[in-house]
């Protein structure tokens, strides 16, 4: 099922339709960069990190930032070292070439086709000037005047992409296969076998063999329709945003099994239960990753934090009455958020039952490629 779901996103404060340019950059942006960081992936274990430059900042460079900073999250981010001090170890790091003063460039990277929240939140430097040091987020901004000379680094300028789109077909750009974020969707539904898990060892592998039973044998097994846009989206911000946290989180799947790839050469001969092994040996690393890709998708969203106010009145409420303040704040329209944007280490406090579905998840991708491989 090929689909168009960038059309349905619209601003938070009037609710109008993104430019055409703009949701035609975001197709072009997806598309070349999954290409561009296909072959890049980190072990748990790599003690290195990706440095991306981009060599201009028109509104097409601008949405290549953008997406870089959704996919460019792997399992070797390293949030809080053994002594329990946050590090934040092998952050990606973009670094935008602009002409622009400080004040101008930083204005626009937080419009909402842009960054929009991601830079009130992540560590980034302006010309020298660092901003939000101590950030648990596992991506790094650098705005700066020219290049320094990197070896290590990608380099990204207008003439590549030019000379990408001149072999594509416009069906593989302005269209998205959307098969695997419908999988993923389906993955969160499962609901009491992975809510009734207890919070201990939440990224013990064996805990979830019921859940990737019914994943498995009865969710991907359902031949019901796997269209990702629903009617709803034309009036339901809120849905259009769900849908579209599935497509950022379903994109990365293969950059995780790469990395398992690259700490076993010879995946591709290991038998199935050699494979789950893996998987499940490695789920620690992909969990923390898969929160901080989801932390930088909802900040790029349009969603923040609760302030101290908000985080007061959650902590006096109890049961169903914290969870529909919860909700409110979600659900808000123009300024929606969230409880779980937050370090993976303060999510364990606040909502272990995210982290049970984070570990199921990163458990079912095998699953999930092997289902769309097989058509």
């Amino acid at each position: 099922m090929r689909e168009r779901p960038f059309e349905y996103l619209r601003r938070m404060d009037t609710n109008e339709a993104f430019s055409e340019e703009t949701v035609k950059n975001w197709y072009i942006a997806r598309a070349f960069v999954l290409d561009k960081l296909r072959n890049v992936s980190f072990t748990p274990c790599a003690n290195k990190h990706l440095h991306v430059d981009i060599d201009g900042d028109s509104p097409v460079m601008l949405a290549i930032l953008r997406q870089v900073a959704l996919l460019a999250h792997y399992p070797n981010f390293v949030e809080y070292d053994q002594f329990n001090n946050l590090v934040c170890k092998n952050r990606t790091v973009i670094t935008l070439i602009s002409d622009k003063a400080s004040d101008e460039i930083v204005h626009e990277l937080e419009r909402e086709e842009y960054l929009c929240n991601l830079l009130k939140y992540c560590k980034h430097v302006v010309y020298g000037t660092v901003f939000n040091d101590d950030s648990f987020i596992d991506v790094e901004l650098d705005i700066a005047h020219e290049l320094s000379k990197r070896s290590d680094s990608i380099y990204i300028c207008e003439n590549d992409i030019s000379a990408f789109l001149e072999g594509k077909s416009p069906d593989d750009v302005y269209t998205i296969d959307t098969r695997k974020a419908v999988y993923a969707g389906r993955a969160y539904g499962l609901g009491a076998i992975i809510d009734n898990l207890p919070y201990e060892d939440i990224n013990s592998a064996g805990r979830y063999n019921r859940a990737l039973d019914a994943f498995q044998y009865k969710v991907l097994q359902d031949r019901k329709g796997l269209q990702l846009i629903t009617p709803n989206w034309c009036e339901d911000l809120t849905a259009v945003k769900s849908g579209l946290s599935n497509v950022f989180c379903a994109d990365s799947f293969e950059f995780r099994e790469l990395a398992i790839k690259h700490q076993y050469p010879r995946y591709d001969m290991l038998s199935e239960l050699e494979k789950k092994e893996a998987w499940a040996d490695n789920n620690h690393a992909l969990s923390i990753s898969e929160h901080g890709r989801w932390i930088v998708e909802k900040l790029i969203l349009g969603f923040r934090p609760l302030n101290d106010q908000e985080r007061r009145e959650y902590e006096d409420l109890f049961d169903k009455r914290r969870e529909a303040y919860i909700s409110l704040l979600k659900n808000n329209p123009s300024s929606p958020t969230h409880i779980d944007l937050c370090s993976y280490k303060e999510l364990r406090r606040i909502d272990p039952d995210n982290m049970k579905y984070d570990s199921f998840l990163m458990l079912a991708i095998p699953l999930i490629l092997e289902k769309i491989r097989k058509g």
